[in-house]
């Protein structure tokens, strides 16, 4: 696995390559960072070459200097493409990295082969603004006792499936608590971007992917009608972190929707 950084006109996107053959971009969740495909890589790696791009403000890409919208994610992802000499790219991202998947795609179509759009769903304009007001008045404080640690590992234990081990949750924890250092958080202009206008415009095939058990998706029915050339899949006994979680399962379905 190579390590580097692409330069953007927002600071410099770190990023990881292995493999060989087409080119598979990575695209992590909010809040999360690319480890979240380090256990999918040696299963994709012999067909693939793979890039694990960290988006701004995440893992050790650059913080932006001012809050990024939709945009500026998906352009400075663009921009680290070209930088990579990267033409062509099937694309696969999970939750926030998903949304920037398919706006990326609504983008630059002709260089987008695929997409695998894991754990995003569709949610009305109105309902995505009722969700921002109450993420802004829940925000947890940080006290001197550490009960906001407890609490927030109290959520995240139970956002795993049946199977996923708490030495498992513990790092995906961990994960999150160094991203909620950071100056911004992407969840906000995701959740205000317009992702109906963007999937209608896509050209290439999808593949749609939620785990049953994962209560930060809804509407992906809705989401599946709108794009033109979409499969769905359900996932069993899968959580908000798929990928930490079944990287196996997860890799033969990438590897077939690819080859087919």
């Amino acid at each position: 696995m190579k390590r580097g950084y692409v330069d953007t006109d927002m600071g410099q996107l770190h990023y990881w390559t292995t493999g060989n053959g087409p080119n598979l971009i990575l695209l992590h969740q909010s809040t999360q960072t690319s480890d979240e495909y380090t256990d999918l890589a040696p299963l994709l790696s012999n067909s693939h070459t793979l890039w694990a791009i960290e988006w701004l403000g995440h893992g050790m890409s650059a913080n932006p200097p001012h809050e990024p919208t939709m945009g500026d994610y998906t352009r400075t992802v663009i921009q680290a493409m070209d930088g990579l000499g990267i033409d062509s790219a099937a694309l696969l991202g999970h939750h926030g990295g998903a949304s920037i998947a398919i706006d990326i795609a609504a983008a630059i179509p002709d260089r987008v082969t695929h997409i695998v759009a894991s754990g995003t769903g569709y949610r009305s304009q109105e309902a995505a603004a009722e969700m921002l007001k109450d993420r802004h008045t829940t925000e947890e404080a940080i006290t001197k006792d550490g009960a906001f640690l407890k609490k927030m590992w109290g959520i995240y234990a139970k956002l795993g499936g049946p199977d996923t081990s708490m030495d498992m949750m513990h790092r995906i924890f961990l994960n999150n608590m160094k991203e909620r250092l950071k100056p911004f958080d992407a969840h906000d202009p995701i959740l205000k971007w317009n992702k109906g206008e963007a999937c209608a415009n896509l050209k290439c095939p999808v593949l749609l992917i939620q785990g049953d058990l994962d209560s930060f998706v809804s509407g992906q029915e809705k989401l599946s009608d709108i794009i033109p050339n979409s499969t769905r899949t359900v996932m069993a006994d899968a959580g908000a972190f798929c990928f930490y979680e079944k990287p196996n399962e997860l890799a033969a379905l990438v590897e077939e929707f690819l080859e087919a």
